[in-house]
């Protein structure tokens, strides 16, 4: 299985020997079967080389950075737990004042903890019960 970066080498490949993009896209088809990039992003990308772009990487995006998850949220999420382990992920959130996606992140991959018999425990504890 290709990745996208690779797809788009051939892309420009095709460009560079003067393919036409129906022609190019076409060919991927052939090649990829279902694996193939959508129509739309094929032809954004054939595009992209015809102006003159010659990296097929994509370009830097500014991103936001996580104030959900950071070190204190985490350590607080934990101490939160520590103290009542029948808390619902959305209690937590609450007290935390993070979302509850970023609460339920933090809780089962950075602490690494899952729920059991509606008790917050460590996953060492849940393998051991379980297995």
């Amino acid at each position: 299985m290709e990745t996208i970066e690779e797809k788009r080498v051939y892309v420009k490949f095709c460009f560079k020997l003067r393919k036409s993009s129906s022609g190019t896209f076409e060919l991927l088809k052939q090649a990829f079967g279902d694996d193939v990039l959508s129509r739309t992003t094929f032809f954004e990308w054939f595009n992209r080389f015809k102006e003159g772009r010659t990296s097929i990487e994509d370009n830097e995006r500014s991103v936001r950075p996580s104030t959900s998850k950071t070190n204190e949220i985490v350590a607080l999420n934990r101490e939160i737990i520590r103290n009542n382990r029948r808390l619902t992920i959305r209690e937590v959130a609450e007290d935390v004042g993070i979302s509850h996606g970023s609460c339920q992140e933090v809780l089962t991959k950075k602490l690494g903890m899952s729920r059991i018999a509606a008790k917050f425990v460590p996953r060492l504890i849940d393998t051991v019960i379980k297995g």
